[in-house]
């Protein structure tokens, strides 16, 4: 009797320090993620140097704008494959209209030419053209890249410059490359004259 009582208390031992090691694990994930800091540089004028692309017009509530342009940017390129289409860069996002509720914007993918292309309803084929740009280069999660659209507005201020055309992103290293979202590379860009 005495045995078995030994038993179920080891067994139990066990169980305890299983579960109490997981929690401790995933305590530590969290808290390693939480001292994550996206970062925000500022990289002053450059020139964009444009080209062709593939894009659907959209609209999205601000909320859902990421996983919406996601899933978009996945039809986009199965419509690239299947038109035997060659992409020629990384995919961006121009916006054409913000705020706190709704974004309407185009998801684009860049491609060589725009010739002889049956375009579907809200997918448009254009030329984005070269231009100078302000330059922020964000570094991890997107859900925070607001704060590099304020150095933009601040730099354009200070620097007196006009908004020339539609402000857009660049994904260099995103969801397409990597699901660790702390690695995410992406441009932030203010056309000006």
């Amino acid at each position: 009797m005495i045995k078995k009582l030994i038993e179920n208390l080891n067994y139990k031992f066990k169980e305890s320090f299983i579960v109490l090691f997981f929690i401790f694990f995933i305590a530590f994930i969290v808290i390693k993620q939480s001292e994550f800091k996206s970062i925000d540089e500022f990289k002053g004028k450059q020139i964009h140097l444009g080209g062709y692309y593939i894009g659907k017009i959209l609209s999205s509530s601000a909320i859902n704008f990421d996983s919406n342009k996601n899933k978009e940017f996945k039809k986009l390129n199965k419509f690239l494959k299947k038109n035997k289409l060659t992409r020629n860069g990384f995919p961006f996002t121009i916006y054409t209209s913000r705020s706190q509720q709704t974004i309407q914007y185009i998801a684009a993918i860049p491609i060589k030419d725009c010739k002889k292309i049956n375009l579907p309803i809200k997918l448009v084929c254009n030329y984005f053209p070269k231009q100078d740009v302000l330059t922020v280069i964000h570094k991890g999660y997107l859900n925070d890249r607001n704060k590099g659209w304020e150095i933009l507005e601040k730099e354009l201020l200070i620097k007196d410059k006009e908004l020339f055309n539609a402000p857009f992103e660049v994904y260099l290293n995103g969801i397409e490359q990597t699901k660790d979202s702390t690695t995410w590379i992406t441009g932030l860009y203010y056309p000006i004259k």
